[in-house]
């Protein structure tokens, strides 16, 4: 019972640490912050560029390999379609390691290998499968409070950044992917390039800091 209510006590310390954690976007000369959202803009030939971290932990259960997500909008503002694609931007965080980023069919099979193992916290899945599939005989569950019995792929694709050209007067938004475990950094950067070969200097920069 103590070895129990020690292993319960180290989750919920684990639970409170990662919960502190909170990322906020630092304004540059170009960029500037929006309080309300966390979100940084930075505007360049009439295209504006809004970013903000969206989940530090895109799955409901820590993996090994972390996801990262982040929520971005393009507005093109120009009389010309722009075409910004997701190889153009890459996260630099304060130890210089940087980490493009990577496709929502890369998210789904990464996610999707432990997903009938969950911690319940609440109703996100069960410890075995035999438990998965007494709940799905039963079908006893009525509760409107999400319920990860099975992960659902689509969203991962329904909720990405949009590829292709944004037309004059126009805007996207979606997420943007990231393999990368944040909360073991202090600051980190998002980078806009020109080019997908980055052999330029980025044309955007977002920076955040990771406050614990």
């Amino acid at each position: 019972m103590n070895k129990l209510r020690a292993s319960v006590l180290c989750l919920v310390v684990l639970l409170l640490s990662a919960c502190s954690v909170k990322v906020v976007p630092m304004p540059t000369a170009t960029a500037t912050v929006n309080p309300a959202d966390n979100s940084i803009s930075e505007e360049h030939n009439n295209v504006q560029v809004t970013v903000r971290l969206e989940e530090l932990s895109v799955s409901p259960y820590m993996l090994v390999d972390n996801i990262a997500s982040f929520y971005l909008e393009i507005h093109n503002r120009s009389s010309e379609p722009v075409d910004i694609p997701h190889e153009a931007f890459l996260l630099v965080d304060n130890a210089s390691r940087q980490y493009r980023t990577i496709t929502p069919e890369r998210v789904r099979e990464i996610v999707s290998k432990d997903t009938v193992y969950l911690i319940p916290y609440p109703y996100v899945g069960y410890y075995y499968l035999e438990d998965q599939m007494t709940v799905a005989q039963t079908d006893t569950f009525s509760s409107s409070l999400p319920f990860y019995a099975e992960y659902h792929p689509q969203d991962i694709f329904t909720q990405a950044l949009p590829e292709g050209s944004v037309l004059p007067g126009s805007k996207v938004a979606g997420l943007l992917y990231f393999l990368t475990d944040l909360e073991r950094v202090n600051q980190f950067e998002v980078r806009l390039y020109p080019t997908v070969d980055m052999t330029e200097s980025p044309l955007y920069r977002f920076p955040f800091a990771v406050e614990k």
